[in-house]
């Protein structure tokens, strides 16, 4: 009787393990339509900026049936430099030259770890430590995004990565024939839609 009993409980627990495997899953997502980058500085005259929402991107994320994050173990993004655009002509030549776009087509992120906290229900802060290329030039960075798992299925991400010309061996652009010389510092500002 006691062997059925312990037979009874190893069976109980083994399928309580497997439903709750069984729960938890890997999923894969990429860059929906309503994603947006914008790069932006300043200058001696005024404030610069381009943006582009055509970029792609993927992301693997384990989660539970109650949309609870576990782990994060993939996220990349692609960004054709041509893609970005402005309001002049003339800023997107200059900064298309800046970002040496005829010689590196692409600004290239790659994870290589993360990390998350919750703060609050279906949300979390995450940090996707990784690589970024621009201009031909790597360094190790961490872009940090508040994310929002949605109803539907998808998930919200939004944050802004401090950068520099400098940093990535970049000339800072001189806009409107030399009269706005930019500023090293700039920001890349990120709300991306990851959708299955």
């Amino acid at each position: 009787m006691k062997f059925l009993n312990w037979i009874r409980n190893a069976l109980g627990i083994a399928i309580c393990l497997v439903i709750s495997q069984a729960a938890i899953a890997q999923t894969s997502y990429k860059i929906g339509g309503n994603s947006v980058l914008n790069l932006k500085g300043t200058s001696s005259l005024r404030n610069w900026g381009m943006t582009t929402s055509v970029f792609t991107g993927t992301a693997n994320f384990t989660v539970d049936s109650d949309n609870q994050l576990h782990s994060i173990t993939g996220f990349s993004l692609n960004v054709p430099v041509r893609n970005l655009k402005s309001t002049s002509r003339e800023i997107e030549k200059d900064a298309y030259k800046a970002l040496k776009a005829d010689q590196f087509e692409n600004v290239s992120f790659a994870l290589t770890s993360a990390s998350f906290i919750a703060s609050g229900y279906d949300h979390y802060l995450i940090l996707l430590h990784g690589n970024l290329t621009m201009a031909g030039v790597t360094h190790a960075t961490t872009l940090r995004a508040s994310a929002a798992f949605n109803a539907d299925g998808t998930i919200s991400c939004s944050g802004s990565l401090p950068l520099s010309f400098s940093k990535y061996d970049m000339a800072r652009p001189s806009f409107l024939l030399g009269t706005m010389k930019v500023n090293d510092a700039m920001t890349l500002d990120y709300s991306l839609l990851l959708v299955q």
